[in-house]
C-alpha cells in the first residue's frame, strides 16, 4: 500500500474509533491549521488563503450544526460563539483585515483546550459539564 494511502487510512481509522470528545478536540486541531495556513497564505499574497477559510468555515458550521443547545445550560453561549467564529471568518474571506485571524485564533486555541480538558475528565470518569449533558445524553452529536 502506498505511504499516501496508509496514512489516509490511519487517519479514517483513528477518526472512526474515537470517542465524541477526542473527534471534538480533532475537529479543533484541523480548525486551528487551517487558520495557520491561511494566515500564511495571506501574508504571501497566496489565493489558497480563501480555500483554508472556507474548510474552517465548514468545521464551524459541523459544531454548530452538532451541538444540541437543550443538553446542558451552555450551549447556547456555545452557539453564540460559534455564530461569531463563522462571521468572521465569512468577513475574512470577503474583505480580510490585520489582526482578525489572531483574534479567531486565540479563541479556537481556548476552546480547544477546554474540550480537551472535558475529554480528559470523562476519561477519567469524572463527568464534565461542558461535554455530558446531567441525564448522561452527550451536549454533541459528533460522527
Amino acid at each position: 500500500m502506498p505511504a499516501d494511502a496508509a496514512r489516509a487510512r490511519y487517519l479514517a481509522d483513528a477518526v472512526a474509533t474515537a470517542t465524541p470528545a477526542r473527534r471534538i478536540v480533532l475537529l479543533y486541531d484541523r480548525l486551528w491549521l487551517d487558520i495557520q495556513r491561511a494566515q500564511a497564505a495571506q501574508d504571501c499574497g497566496d489565493a489558497t488563503a480563501r480555500d483554508h477559510l472556507q474548510h474552517a468555515q465548514q468545521i464551524v458550521a459541523e459544531l454548530l450544526g452538532s451541538l444540541d443547545v437543550a443538553a446542558w445550560s451552555g450551549a447556547g453561549d456555545l452557539a453564540s460563539l460559534y455564530s461569531y467564529l463563522l462571521r468572521e471568518l465569512i468577513g475574512e474571506v470577503l474583505e480580510p483585515q490585520p489582526g482578525r485571524l489572531a483574534a479567531v485564533t486565540k479563541i479556537v486555541s481556548d476552546l480547544r483546550a477546554s474540550w480537551q480538558q472535558a475529554e480528559a475528565q470523562l476519561q477519567g470518569g469524572v463527568p464534565s459539564s461542558g461535554a455530558v449533558a446531567a441525564d448522561g445524553r452527550e451536549a454533541v452529536r459528533v460522527g
